[in-house]
């Protein structure tokens, strides 16, 4: 399962709310847009109230309203079989009187094209007619045509006035209509409490589908106050009158528990049954319930299935989510990747606008996985999912402009696209924009905001732009301290401030200054404190080890001085280090005497030239305590730390040369 599917795992956080608002919404909207005439159901309450009998006795004694009703009747099904074709007949009979009611159902069945060939035109003639003739129905369906320029010129504005003539005129059609393009603010002004003013008065005259978007209103608080137990209730009622988006967004509320307490099979259940209905929607989160394994037994097989239903029938989410299926090798029946189909499912995806397909198509075009390496073909993808408002788009392009990668190199312009990412809340794409500023690439320089906006990446949680302002302030630290002691307290300030911000060589610096007094006042406690964050350093352990042995800054303390000491010579083939282990061992400090460990150290450090060390090991092997002593050794050593300068050993020299009695 790919990282986007996982994160639906059900969670209570204002993440997975958001998602989940999404879906919601997102199903509304793409259908609006593709969608026909909707079978809402008869318009004019006095026909509901008409029993089926009833009602073909007025038909056959050529009521021409009756006949218009009873077609509707037969086209949706409504207590009786549906029949397209004896629709199509008792619609004729009725327009032929040039009964509105008649005209209006005889153009909803061209329209669709049941028991007639689909003519959009003659059907958008129809609705005219009887729209004109003041049929609820047909100024519903006409406007809906003027919306869409189906059949007719497009005019949203003269097609939300026909909606709002017969929503006015209490048709319950009319009635869901407007309050449907106020909820989502097509054509109108988006206005929730109209929205759900209107979607009430059609839900109180009994239209399920109504009663889905007043629950949408109610659940989110959209121009009424939030109420999720009502919504949950309207939802049933709608579910149980058979709206498959009702049944969907309980779906949604058990998955999350959400206004009622969590239930995965209850989730899966609702899911199905939004499924049975042809709902995309629903069948993509029935995918993640299979793969998740939520609700349900998990089978990846089935979930791959219905994400490939769901593709299907045009779901965007889906064809991405089979994209990512497949690109983590979890497709078929072996466990590699399938590049090449994942490459499919991601361009499929992106034709329909998917913003992140359009991404990762990029990547495959810049890096050249699956496809034949494009560095310009990447740009255009990055720029095609950036229109779609996908944040990390304007990061790569950034990207790409600033290291001239398939396009022109353009600073300005690739400070603009980090800008647009971070203003989006793209953790990364605020990290690259307060480095920009900081160093002013491609845009003036400004260390406050780079900073701030570096530490807003963090916060967002992209901890390298932690490092970006270490570097900067160290750098800075740096390039100050070259200068020279007149730029030696601004150095130390920059120190700090890298310090501060966990950079460790900044902090052994930082210790430094504050030993020796380099533009600050000399403070051997606090700078004990810094080189306590710098220890990981080797530098630091021996600042640390000579602090603590000559009580600098604190008590002296041999045995976190050998500590120390013995850290920083296992990490670094160090001559003073290993001198330093060498002589608390040797005399016992911080430690247990050990000569023959203490030679082994003091050998090694003798070795590299350290002259104490030469000293020391001169000078354990010309009085032999607890070793063997050696003449030639103890000379060797004594005469070479002497010509290295060391005074002690020169005098060591001079007794032993003379005879005279040694201290």
């Amino acid at each position: 399962m790919t990282a986007d599917a996982t994160s639906l795992i059900p969670l209570r956080s204002s993440a997975l709310l958001g998602k989940f608002q999404d879906l919601f919404e997102s199903s509304l909207v793409e259908r609006g847009a593709t969608q026909g005439l909707e079978l809402l159901g008869p318009a004019d309450a006095f026909w509901r109230q008409v029993g089926l009998a009833e009602l073909k006795h007025m038909a056959e004694a050529g009521n021409p309203a009756a006949q218009a009703e009873l077609a509707w009747r037969w086209s949706i099904g409504e207590g009786l079989a549906k029949s397209y074709a004896e629709a199509l007949r008792w619609a004729a009979r009725s327009a032929e009187q040039r009964c509105a009611a008649g005209e209006a159902v005889l153009g909803w069945l061209l329209y669709h094209g049941f028991g007639v060939p689909k003519d959009h035109h003659e059907a958008a003639q129809l609705f005219q007619r009887a729209a004109e003739c003041g049929d609820s129905r047909g100024m519903v369906w006409f406007g809906l045509c003027l919306i869409r320029g189906h059949g007719i010129d497009r005019d949203a504005e003269r097609g939300a006035g026909c909606l709002r003539e017969a929503a006015e005129c209490g048709a319950r059609l009319g009635q869901y209509w407007l309050g449907r393009l106020y909820y989502l603010g097509q054509h109108v002004e988006q206005d929730f409490a109209t929205a759900a003013d209107w979607l009430q008065q059609a839900a109180d005259q009994g239209l399920p589908r109504a009663l889905d978007l007043l629950a949408r209103c109610r659940f989110f608080g959209r121009g009424v106050r939030r109420d999720r137990e009502s919504a949950l209730a309207l939802w049933q009622q709608a579910a149980a009158a058979g709206i498959g988006t009702a049944m969907f967004s309980l779906g949604l509320c058990y998955y999350a528990g959400a206004g009622v307490e969590q239930s995965p099979r209850a989730a899966f259940d609702w899911f199905a049954a939004a499924a049975d209905k042809g709902l995309a929607e629903a069948m993509l989160m029935l995918g993640h319930c299979f793969c998740l394994g939520f609700g349900v037994e998990r089978d990846r097989a089935a979930g791959v299935d219905w994400y490939r239903r769901a593709a299907g029938k045009g779901n965007r989410e889906a064809a991405f989510e089979l994209a990512e299926v497949f690109a983590a090798g979890h497709g078929g029946d072996g466990a590699e990747p399938q590049l090449g189909e994942a490459i499919r499912w991601w361009r499929l995806a992106a034709r329909h606008g998917h913003g992140r397909a359009c991404l990762k198509l990029g990547h495959c075009y810049r890096w050249g996985d699956g496809l034949a390496e494009s560095k310009k073909l990447a740009v255009a993808w990055y720029r095609r999912a950036a229109e779609t408002g996908e944040a990390q788009a304007e990061l790569w392009l950034g990207e790409c402009h600033e290291y001239g990668e398939g396009t022109n190199r353009d600073l300005p312009r690739a400070a603009e696209h980090y800008r647009r990412a971070a203003e989006a809340g793209e953790a990364h794409g605020q990290a690259e924009f307060g480095r920009c500023l900081l160093h002013g690439i491609g845009v003036r320089a400004s260390i406050v905001r780079g900073e701030k906006m570096l530490r807003h990446a963090v916060e967002a949680g992209w901890v390298p732009a932690l490092g970006e302002l270490e570097r900067y302030w160290f750098g800075e630290g740096e390039r100050l301290s070259r200068q020279g002691a007149g730029a030696a307290a601004r150095a130390y300030s920059c120190y700090r401030k890298a310090a501060e911000l966990g950079h460790r060589r900044a902090a052994l610096i930082t210790g430094d200054c504050l030993r020796h007094g380099v533009g600050v006042a000399a403070d051997p406690a606090q700078a004990l404190l810094w080189y306590g964050k710098a220890a990981t350093l080797f530098e630091a352990k021996i600042a640390l080890g000579d602090l603590y042995y000559y009580g600098i800054g604190v008590k002296a303390n041999f045995r976190e001085s050998f500590r120390w000491y013995e850290q920083a010579a296992g990490q670094q083939e160090d001559s003073y280090a290993m001198y330093s282990v060498g002589y608390c061992l040797l005399y016992g400090q911080g430690t247990s005497r050990d000569a023959t460990g203490a030679v082994r150290w003091l050998r090694r450090a003798a070795q590299l030239g350290h002259p104490d060390a030469q000293y020391e090991l001169g000078c354990a092997y010309y009085r032999g305590n607890k070793i063997a002593a050696d003449g030639l050794q103890a000379a060797r050593w004594l005469k070479s730390a002497a010509a290295l300068g060391h005074d002690k050993a020169r005098a060591f020299l001079e007794r032993i040369n003379s005879s005279r009695p040694l201290n």
